[in-house]
């Protein structure tokens, strides 16, 4: 499996953020929801999840960057229920935002971070995990799910 290209997911979540504050900004007035506690809500539980999973990393001694070498399995906390809360936090943080302000163009960021880390990052991962933990590592992908 190829390596995705050295930026870091928090800087192409960011990206795609401001590509779509910029795209809505160009074309106002295509507003479909907007839901402030909901989306208020959302950005706190995507915060609350990366938060989380990055201590338990923290706590496990495992680099979180997807381009080091992760020395652990990491199966605690938020692990017991997804294998990628950094990343599943960072679309809630996202969608939370697009719900906040409820156009078609901030809809269009958590969907652009999904896709791409669903093809750059996570084969990738999964990829380097196999390797380096082989067995260990399939029985923990036979119990717990990509997202949820």
């Amino acid at each position: 499996m190829r390596e995705p290209p050295k930026i870091k997911p928090p800087f192409i979540a960011l990206f795609y953020l401001i590509l779509a504050i910029v795209l809505n900004y160009l074309l106002p007035d295509v507003e479909i929801i907007s839901y402030s506690f909901i989306g208020i809500v959302i950005v706190l539980l995507g915060l609350s999840l990366l938060v989380w999973a990055a201590s338990q990393f923290k706590k496990h001694g495992t680099p979180r960057s997807p381009f080091k070498k992760p020395t652990s399995i990491v199966i605690k906390g938020p692990f017991l229920f997804t294998r990628n809360p950094m990343y599943l936090g960072m679309i809630l943080i996202l969608l939370g935002i697009a719900v906040e302000v409820g156009t078609i163009p901030m809809f269009l960021g958590p969907l652009a971070f999904l896709f791409t880390i669903r093809i750059w990052f996570i084969p990738y991962e999964e990829d380097k995990m196999k390797k380096l933990f082989g067995e260990e590592y399939l029985d923990y992908k036979k119990k717990v799910r990509r997202w949820l």
